[in-house]
C-alpha cells in the first residue's frame, strides 16, 4: 500500500503543496486537505532544492529529483510554480486537466524524459500547447474527455482516451553571426510545426494532419509509425482524405510496423491492427509471420485467436 503526505500552506482558503512526501515514486495529489481544496503547488516543489525548504517531520522519503517518475494532478490544481519539475531527469508522464490556469517559468527545466501526457478535457481554455512548447523530446498526449456529475464532482471518462496525438522532437541551435555580433536561434525539428497546429489554446487537427504529407520525408520512422497508428486508432475529427492518406501509408509499412509494436511489446496497438487495420487474410499473414521471427508467444498466440475470429479456415466439402 503506498503511503503519501504533503507539506502545505493555507493561503485564503486554500492549499497550497510544498513538498510531497511518498513510498512511491507515484504521487497522486489529493483534491482536498483539511477540508480545502488543493489548488497549486509551489515553486521547485519537486526540484531536488528548494529555496526555504519547509520544515516538516516525516518518516517518508520526499519525492523530489530523480525520485519523481509520474504525478497525478486533480482538477482543482490552477497553478504549477516556477522550477517546480526542475532536474525531474526521471519524469515520465504527467496526468492533469486542461483548465490549469497557470505555469511558472522554467517549470519543466531538465524533464528531458517526460514522454506521456495525460490530458482531461474541460471547456474552456487549454494549457497543453504551453505545456509541449516547453518539451522538446517526443511526446505522446492521451486526451480524456471529463464530464461533470454535480454531487460528486468531475469524473473521468473510463473508455479511453477520445483522441492520441504524437508530437515529434524538436531542438534550437544557437547561431552566432560574428561580424554582427548578434546570436540568433535556429529550430530544426518538425516537432514545433506540430506544436503550432493550435488556435485559441485548442488542437486544429486538419491543420496536425495536413502536417503529415511533409513529415513523411522529414520524420523518424518510428515516430512517423506512432503518429499514423494513433490518428488512425482514435481518429477524432480525422477527415477522410488524411485517413486515406494514413491508411494508404500505413498498409505499405504494415511489417515494419508490426514488427515494431512486437519488440515493444505494445499488444494493444497490435491488436488493433489485427482486428480493426487489416481488411484480409493476406495482410493478417504478415502480422503473424513478424511475431513468428520475433519468436513472440505472447504475439502469436494473440493474432492466432483474432485470425481464427475474423478469417476462419473453410473446409471444402465433397457431395457425391
Amino acid at each position: 500500500m503506498v503511503e503519501q503526505s504533503f507539506a502545505y500552506e493555507i493561503r485564503e482558503n486554500e492549499i497550497c503543496i510544498l513538498r510531497c512526501f511518498s513510498s512511491s515514486a507515484v504521487v497522486k495529489i489529493p483534491q482536498m486537505l483539511e477540508g480545502l481544496p488543493v489548488t497549486e503547488i509551489s515553486a521547485y516543489a519537486f526540484a531536488e532544492e528548494m529555496e526555504d525548504e519547509p520544515e516538516w517531520d516525516n518518516s517518508l522519503p520526499c519525492i523530489c529529483g530523480t525520485k519523481l517518475e509520474e504525478l497525478y494532478l486533480p482538477e482543482t490544481i490552477r497553478k504549477l510554480g516556477r522550477y517546480i519539475f526542475y532536474n525531474c531527469l526521471k519524469l515520465q508522464k504527467l496526468s492533469l486537466y486542461s483548465n490549469l490556469a497557470y505555469i511558472g517559468a522554467g517549470a519543466f527545466t531538465g524533464c528531458e524524459n517526460l514522454s506521456q501526457l495525460e490530458l482531461h478535457w474541460m471547456e474552456g481554455n487549454s494549457c497543453l500547447r504551453e505545456i509541449l512548447q516547453d518539451l522538446k523530446q517526443k511526446v505522446t498526449v492521451d486526451c480524456y474527455k471529463a464530464y461533470e456529475n454535480t454531487k460528486k464532482g468531475t469524473k473521468i471518462n473510463a473508455k479511453g482516451p477520445i483522441f492520441r496525438l504524437v508530437f515529434p522532437e524538436f531542438y534550437e541551435e544557437a547561431v552566432e553571426n560574428t561580424p554582427a555580433r548578434i546570436i540568433s536561434t535556429q529550430t530544426h525539428g518538425m516537432g514545433i510545426q506540430y506544436r503550432n497546429a493550435f488556435r485559441n489554446t485548442q488542437v486544429i487537427f486538419s491543420e496536425y494532419d495536413r502536417l503529415f504529407e511533409m513529415g513523411k520525408y522529414n520524420i523518424d520512422l518510428i515516430n512517423l509509425i506512432e503518429i499514423v497508428v494513433a490518428r488512425c486508432h482514435y481518429s477524432y475529427e480525422l477527415e477522410m482524405g488524411a485517413k486515406l492518406e494514413y491508411i494508404k501509408w500505413l498498409s505499405e509499412h504494415l511489417k515494419t510496423c508490426a514488427r515494431f509494436f512486437v519488440e515493444q511489446e505494445d499488444w494493444e496497438e497490435l491488436r488493433w491492427l489485427a482486428e480493426e487495420f487489416v481488411t484480409d487474410a493476406a495482410q493478417m499473414e504478415v502480422l503473424l509471420e513478424v511475431a513468428k521471427s520475433q519468436k513472440s508467444p505472447e504475439g502469436i498466440s494473440m493474432l492466432m485467436d483474432v485470425k481464427r475470429q475474423r478469417f476462419p479456415s473453410t473446409k471444402k466439402s465433397f457431395h457425391l
